[in-house]
């Protein structure tokens, strides 16, 4: 059975609230709006929804490709044969402590520098201007105007498929230049 057939059965079975589509054109979900489609796109709406999928798509034979927005991706015409998963809909940002914000891996980048400038919190405005999301931003250490999330990030609590959901401080991401664990 292809891959795509088993997960489809297994998303019926045991994530029946997740958002799929089959043959999703990645031209929607691109900066740069080119890309043919996605055998199957998925949208958690949480972490749990994430590492269950994730779980999933690997026992029935496939990789997952991770984005947030789109930003600055290429797909090809041809599409892609494997499982798409956006995180755009992992979004909830919150004030956990006096200087601290928990932001999922969809929030996008301005959105958070806008919610850190309304609650009185400096350190994010270089942020204001990338067009990425939390996720991708982490994962590439972004920066811009002297600044970079490294300069800002308390912990990160990450998905590692082969094993399972780790919380990091900013050492153990070992952060550089466009660089991350």
């Amino acid at each position: 059975m292809e891959w795509y057939k088993a997960l489809d059965e297994r998303i019926g079975r045991d994530l029946p609230d997740l958002r799929m589509t089959a043959e999703e054109p990645m031209s929607r979900h691109t900066s740069f709006r080119v890309g043919g489609p996605a055998r199957r796109m998925a949208f958690p709406a949480s972490g749990e929804q994430l590492v269950l999928l994730v779980s999933l798509a690997r026992e029935c034979g496939t990789r997952p490709l991770v984005i947030g927005n789109g930003t600055n991706l290429l797909v090809p015409d041809a599409g892609l044969d494997r499982l798409v998963i956006c995180t755009s809909e992992m979004n909830s940002l919150e004030k956990t402590g006096k200087t601290t914000i928990r932001a999922a891996a969809g929030v996008p980048l301005a959105r958070l520098a806008d919610f850190a400038q309304k609650n009185g919190l400096a350190g994010l405005a270089f942020a204001h201007g990338i067009p990425g999301t939390v996720g991708g931003g982490v994962c590439m250490n972004a920066g811009a105007y002297g600044g970079e999330l490294k300069q800002v990030l308390r912990s990160v609590t990450a998905l590692f498929p082969e094993e399972g959901v780790r919380t990091l401080s900013v050492p153990e991401l070992d952060l550089g230049y466009r660089h991350s664990l």
